[in-house]
């Protein structure tokens, strides 16, 4: 048996997971509106997601190697990044409401 994460590197991860929570359920908030402010508002909230993500190995995770914190810091980056496209994808935002 593992023993439970805790301390430092269990509220990183608890913290990243909440993060990307709310990105994935903000695709599901803006879909129905995005013609009208709903793209544009969740291309902000994952630009402001990525580098809120890059940062948190730095802030919570202060006892680690440079090394690791950066190596965290782009896993969390790329994981945020991929649940960014996939709530794109998954809650059907519209990205071309009309042509001309």
């Amino acid at each position: 048996m593992e023993p439970p994460v805790d301390g430092a590197r269990g509220r990183v991860w608890k913290f990243a997971g909440a993060g990307c929570a709310a990105l994935f359920a903000g695709a599901y908030v803006a879909a129905p509106h995005s013609c009208e402010w709903g793209l544009s508002a969740y291309f902000w909230t994952g630009v402001a997601t990525l580098p809120a993500m890059f940062a948190l190995p730095f802030l919570l995770h202060a006892g680690a190697s440079a090394g690791r914190r950066f190596g965290l810091a782009f896993l969390l980056a790329g994981l945020a990044c991929a649940t960014w496209i996939v709530g794109l994808f998954a809650a059907n935002v519209r990205i071309m409401c009309r042509l001309f």
